[in-house]
């Protein structure tokens, strides 16, 4: 009986047991659901931003269109179904460009306004911001601040690149000209300001997610200078939020200390809108036997009601030495030309005399007296601006051709280069080379943005590669892995304290992977390779034994 009894006991305690372990179970899985779901939302949840600041009134001598710049995402697979934008109780639909939506806005009054913007997401899920903002009547010249004493620094807090966001004057017509003015200081760090000239270049992020360059700079040796130029022609992008970037070609010999101020002068401009248009953007290798025309063909075209239209191409030569037929492409004297439909159009003359310096750069140590291929240490790389008013309401097919009698004897693609003989090292990879930026500038006095009536591809130039070197450290041959885009790449190799003392150029990922790097006539010791292209950068140290 008792026996029974505690059987019983037992089957009624494990059916208690069971229970509670499938109640357990219940409430394990209703948290993981509800998880689940918060996990959900939240990628359902559209992120959404705006270029439109409360920081400035909005200043428009007349009433006109002022564009309305939107980003807005939601994670996949959910899909944005619409933006909207409502002012004044009327709700407008935003239009969809690539990578960017917009709304032209044209105000009934001078006054303030709630601006109300709201990304609806395929699943039902919203995201709101409100911005207000005045509407006034009037401008005053001012100056606006950007970046501040930004130190940049190999392996600092900033190592080449710097990222912000600033705001700027919101406006219709009402500034004549916007001048940027850049103080270049030696920054207080071991080694204080780089002993030598690097390539700099300041951009702007653009509404679809592109950087756009405003100024292409080369660093003095070892000194502080200021600089000023005209960026009227970017006025379009210098309003509201803005991202910015900077990026200094330095390598660990010091720093420098970057201010960046915006002048803008109240005005009737002589056109009320403008937009910008990027042509090309990349390095270009300069007297290849094997492409000695290597940019691509661009086909611009030009809408109707654009007045008038500029090519803005600010190029600089680098590159130098007896491997190097007449000193190309930074101590070469050339000619370069733009043709439009096949036709010679247009002449650049790509030399600057550096005696005085076009800037101002005084007591700089190294070869800074020497005239260069579209530079000079310690100045601002001037663009070179030709009309294409004659071309607005056509589509034209750009080509920018190099000195079209250059060629780079001891470019390893010569097959007729002689090691020791005819050069003295026909692999040594440091060839000349083009950084080639250029724009389209349309100016019209009828509402323009920033889209696809500009042809601008969308590229994310952001990226920072990841780089893999293996063997690392090295008896001096290895091979490099990375995934960076499909395109034209630049590789080169540096010294600890940045001198370039090779240059390898590739045309796809798989080039690059498999290709066999022998540098065993480098002394051993530490060095960076360097990878870039239009779509992002990559650096990896590697030690040779």
């Amino acid at each position: 009986m008792i026996c029974f009894k505690l059987y019983l006991f037992l089957i009624v305690a494990n059916l208690i047991l069971i229970r509670m372990k499938n109640i357990y179970f219940l409430f394990v899985l209703m948290v993981g659901f509800q998880i689940s779901a918060k996990d959900n939302a939240s990628f359902t949840t559209p992120e959404l931003s705006t270029r439109l600041t409360e920081s400035f009134t909005l200043e428009m001598p007349n009433l006109r269109a002022y564009p309305i710049y939107v980003n807005a995402s939601v994670e996949i697979p959910d899909t944005l179904e619409e933006v909207t934008i409502e002012i004044g109780g009327v709700v407008s639909t935003a239009i969809e460009e690539d990578g960017f939506y917009y709304h032209l806005w044209t105000p009934d009054s001078y006054g303030t306004y709630e601006i109300s913007i709201t990304a609806k997401a395929g699943s039902g899920d919203e995201t709101t911001i409100i911005r207000t903002i005045e509407v006034v009547n009037s401008a005053s010249s001012q100056t606006v601040e950007s970046l501040q004493d930004v130190v940049i620094e190999f392996n600092g807090a900033n190592s080449r690149w710097f990222y912000g966001t600033y705001t700027f004057p919101q406006s219709v017509g009402a500034y004549a000209n916007v001048n940027a003015f850049l103080d270049v200081e030696c920054p207080n760090i071991a080694g204080g300001c780089d002993d030598w000239d690097r390539w700099a270049h300041i951009d702007v992020k653009a509404p679809d997610g592109n950087w756009v360059q405003i100024i292409r700079y080369i660093t003095p040796y070892g000194v502080g200078c200021n600089h000023q130029i005209d960026v009227t022609d970017y006025l379009s992008l210098l309003q509201g939020e803005v991202e910015m970037r900077v990026f200094i070609d330095t390598w660990g010999t010091g720093g420098w200390q970057l201010t960046l101020n915006m002048d803008y002068t109240a005005g009737t401009p002589d056109y009320t809108y403008s937009n910008v248009v990027e042509v090309w953007d990349g390095s270009y290798s300069f007297g290849d036997p094997a492409d000695l025309q290597p940019v691509e063909t661009y086909t611009a075209s030009i809408p109707e009601g654009v007045l008038a239209s500029n090519l803005r191409i600010s190029n600089s030569g680098h590159a130098w030495g007896s491997n190097n037929s007449s000193n190309a492409a930074e101590f070469f004297n050339a000619t370069h030309y733009i043709d439009v439909d096949n036709t010679q159009t247009f002449t650049q003359h790509l030399w600057n005399d550096c005696n005085p310096n076009p800037d101002g750069c005084t007591g700089q140590l190294g070869s800074w007296t020497y005239s260069r291929a579209g530079w000079c240490p310690g100045a601002i790389s001037p663009p070179h601006s030709y009309d294409l008013s004659p071309y607005i309401g056509a589509t034209v097919d750009l080509d920018y051709r190099f000195h079209p009698t250059y060629v780079d004897n001891c470019h390893p693609n010569n097959p007729d280069c002689i090691t020791g003989t005819t050069c003295a090292d026909c692999n040594d990879g440091y060839n000349p080379v083009y950084f080639v930026d250029t724009h389209i500038i349309n100016k019209s006095n009828n509402p323009m943005v920033y889209g696809d009536i500009l042809g601008v591809p969308s590229i994310d130039n952001t990226q920072v590669y990841d780089v893999s070197v293996y063997p690392n450290p090295s008896s001096g041959e290895f091979f490099i892995n990375t995934k960076f885009p499909e395109s034209n790449s630049r590789l080169t190799i540096h010294t600890i304290d940045g001198k370039l003392v090779k240059a390898y150029y590739f045309e796809s990922a798989e080039q690059l992977n498999v290709h066999r790097f022998d540098l065993k006539e480098l002394s051993s010791g530490i060095y960076f390779i360097n990878i870039e292209n239009s779509y992002g950068t990559g650096v990896k140290r590697i030690i040779l034994e």
